[in-house]
């Protein structure tokens, strides 16, 4: 869904991004990486397939959006180091012509001897890119000459959608309140934290091969 914001023209996507066709950059929040691992390691079964499948969903919005740039904000590692943090930097590495740039969230604790051997740039929050104030926490922008919108995560905001009869559906959402987009999680593994709509929010739940207005 394409939606007109602090006047640029913006995408929703259904692949939990926003995409800045303008500017050929995508943002991307709470991927997680390594939670897989993390899981495997307290002994909760995850199948090894499923590590190269997130990854994979990268690749697809590359394939799709062919970007210059793009944005992890924040949480883009879920723990400590494993090899799944191997596995990615592999990844960057096949896609050495685009920019990546992680605003560190509080999940983002590697070394920085780590982040300095990736390909990542990495930068403290928040991270100004006018019009818009880059963050993983939520953050208000009256503070910051020029900016008018804040993209951020940590939320893992969702929807609870009533289907038949009891029936309850969960479904990520890109969470519009106070001058902020609040992206979805990007990562499978992550949970989502129910948002109640209000009148002065909007909210766009995300489907398998849309984006649509909740109202």
């Amino acid at each position: 869904m394409e939606i007109n914001i602090a006047g640029e023209k913006l995408l929703l996507s259904e692949n939990k991004i926003i995409y800045w066709s303008k500017e050929y950059t995508a943002f991307i929040a709470d991927f997680h990486l390594g939670k897989t691992t993390h899981f495997r390691k307290s002994g909760i079964a995850v199948p090894t397939a499923i590590i190269e499948a997130e990854i994979g969903r990268l690749d697809d919005i590359i394939s799709k959006f062919r970007p210059k740039r793009i944005f992890f904000l924040g949480d883009l590692f879920h723990s400590d180091l494993n090899h799944e943090w191997t596995i990615f930097n592999d990844f960057l590495a096949l896609h050495s012509k685009i920019e990546f740039i992680l605003i560190k969230g509080n999940h983002d604790i590697l070394s920085e001897t780590n982040y300095k051997l990736s390909a990542l740039k990495i930068e403290k929050e928040p991270y100004q890119l006018n019009p818009f104030l880059l963050s993983h926490h939520p953050i208000n922008v009256d503070s910051f000459p020029h900016a008018e919108l804040n993209f951020c995560g940590h939320i893992h905001p969702g929807i609870s959608i009533k289907g038949k009869g009891k029936s309850y559906l969960s479904l990520p959402c890109f969470h519009f309140e106070d001058n902020r987009i609040i992206l979805p999680a990007f990562g499978r593994f992550t949970g989502l934290a129910k948002i109640k709509p209000k009148k002065e929010t909007q909210t766009f739940i995300v489907l398998n091969n849309s984006v649509q207005k909740w109202s």
